[in-house]
């Protein structure tokens, strides 16, 4: 039986490694060189899973086996999702009708963290799983700017105030 929990310090290296190796080929990943991707990008998702209102969730079936995580911020009045992952062998497929079967964690995950993956959150990490899933999260938005601060939605309406 699939749990969901909020991760433990022993998960994040789980999480870290993954989210580095997944998100490392993905053509909106920035302007990082290749051989500096870990030197960069590894203190900067420790960063974001140390900051306040930040959380990461795990699905695993007990004892300890991780199918995959999310992390999130749901603190603000606009659901922030940083990164989905879900083990490949573990995702599911389209059938020959277009529907998908098998387990669903990434659903699982998103209602752990407290989001409706059909209304408005944004995103912050955009990879080619998010595009070919863009009907299934219509109205969310890809915004990597919520990852840069703490408190995205006010940072940003302050700094276009003067803008207008």
């Amino acid at each position: 039986m699939t749990l969901y929990r909020d991760a433990t310090a022993n998960d994040h290296r789980f999480i870290i490694g993954t989210w580095l190796d997944n998100y490392k080929n993905a053509h909106y990943a920035g302007l990082i060189a290749s051989e500096d991707w870990y030197a960069v990008m590894s203190p900067q998702l420790h960063k974001l899973l140390g900051r306040p209102g930040t959380r990461a969730i795990v699905a695993f079936e007990p004892p300890a086996f991780l199918y995959g995580f999310i992390v999130g911020d749901t603190s603000g009045s606009m659901p922030i999702v940083h990164y989905v992952y879900i083990k490949d062998p573990y995702r599911s497929e389209p059938g020959p009708d277009g529907r998908r079967s098998g387990p669903r964690y990434a659903r699982g995950l998103f209602a752990a963290l407290g989001v409706d993956p059909s209304r408005e959150f944004l995103y912050t990490c955009r990879t080619i799983a998010c595009v070919r899933l863009a009907d299934k999260i219509p109205l969310a938005r890809f915004s990597p700017g919520a990852a840069r601060y703490a408190n995205y939605l006010e940072h940003n309406r302050s700094s276009n105030d003067g803008q207008r």
